[in-house]
């Protein structure tokens, strides 16, 4: 009777082990901090003064004032135009020509849309980069794009897109100074997804008068087998054991009686 008891046992706490890869991945899940993002982040400090962090604020930070062309395309923009090649089609004229138009109702009515977001346009994957300060007239059906320098970019990028540090909550502020602490060595600072200001890096930040410039510095893939699905498996594989144990047991009190 002992014997069967702890053959009972021994099944029962097999039974408990075996689905262990399961409901230790949740439970580790459920416990442990929330995941880190893709990527980590450092910053340098810049200056509108100097020539090359101008063409390194543009190429980083110039989505704040700019579009290129090749994100109006279908290809690109996912739906978000009602009609993207003819609406790029009248944008590389106008960057072409220095004036274009449309009677298209639809691009009329993408122009407008751009205008709204965006002071200048360029092309990413054009021979040169050449940037274009454009505006939109007569409801959309009249483009004129001009030659701008990358420092007029810079200069409005800075303006529009930084942030100010005094004006972040304390929560962004810390994630700020993480990400600046970080920037001497190593792989810089990866924040967790639920860390304050992480959705708008990259960023350019002003902290006491000093321009930074916080961009991704390397990215991390989280792939393989985390350490609670590898314990889940060794526990599986104990409660394979107890089971085969419990069994071996079962049978020796059966054979006795």
């Amino acid at each position: 009777m002992r014997l069967r008891k702890l053959a009972l046992l021994l099944a029962v706490v097999g039974l408990v082990c075996l689905p262990a890869p399961a409901y230790l991945p949740a439970l580790a899940d459920a416990t442990s901090p929330p995941p880190k993002v893709s990527n980590s982040y450092r910053a340098e400090t810049v200056s509108l003064a100097n020539q090359s962090d101008v063409e390194h604020i543009v190429r980083r930070h110039g989505r704040a004032v700019s579009i290129s062309v090749h994100q109006v395309g279908q290809r690109y923009s996912a739906g978000e135009y009602r009609a993207p090649n003819e609406t790029r089609e009248t944008l590389e004229t106008a960057m072409r020509k220095g004036t274009a138009r449309t009677a298209a109702v639809g691009a009329q009515a993408d122009l407008r849309a751009i205008a709204r977001n965006n002071t200048y346009v360029h092309d990413a994957y054009g021979e040169r980069e050449q940037y274009y300060r454009f505006s939109v007239e007569e409801n959309g059906s009249l483009v004129t794009a001009r030659n701008v320098t990358l420092q007029r970019v810079a200069n409005a990028t800075v303006e529009r897109g930084a942030y100010s540090y005094e004006r972040l909550s304390p929560e962004a502020r810390e994630t700020v100074d993480r990400v600046l602490r970080n920037s001497s060595d190593g792989d810089g600072y990866r924040p967790r997804v639920n860390d304050a200001f992480v959705d708008r890096l990259p960023a350019l930040v002003e902290k006491e008068g000093t321009l930074h410039s916080i961009t991704a510095y390397t990215h991390v893939d989280d792939f393989g087998f985390g350490t609670a699905l590898v314990v889940g498996l060794g526990v599986a594989g104990v409660g394979a054991v107890l089971l085969l144990v419990g069994g071996a047991v079962y049978a020796v009190a059966w054979w006795r009686e």
